[in-house]
């Protein structure tokens, strides 16, 4: 996988249906979007998406015996 093409970077009010909404500026007043192709369904490129998404982990419940 390669990382998304910089040309492609869009304003954040100018962003369009399935463009990658990851702010890749460091000013938040001019957020800057990568604005590569987004799959059906998500906000970010293929690229984007594995840095931000982290997959859900099942949680371990640890019954503790209580002694009285």
């Amino acid at each position: 996988m390669q990382e998304p093409d910089p040309r492609q970077r869009t304003k954040l009010l100018k962003i369009g249906t399935r463009q990658c909404r990851y702010i890749v500026s460091d000013d938040p007043r001019r957020a800057i979007c990568c604005g590569a192709p987004t799959p059906e369904g998500s906000s970010w490129c293929d690229w984007h998406r594995k840095l931000v998404y982290v997959s859900a982990q099942p949680v371990k419940v640890q019954h503790e015996t209580l002694a009285f």
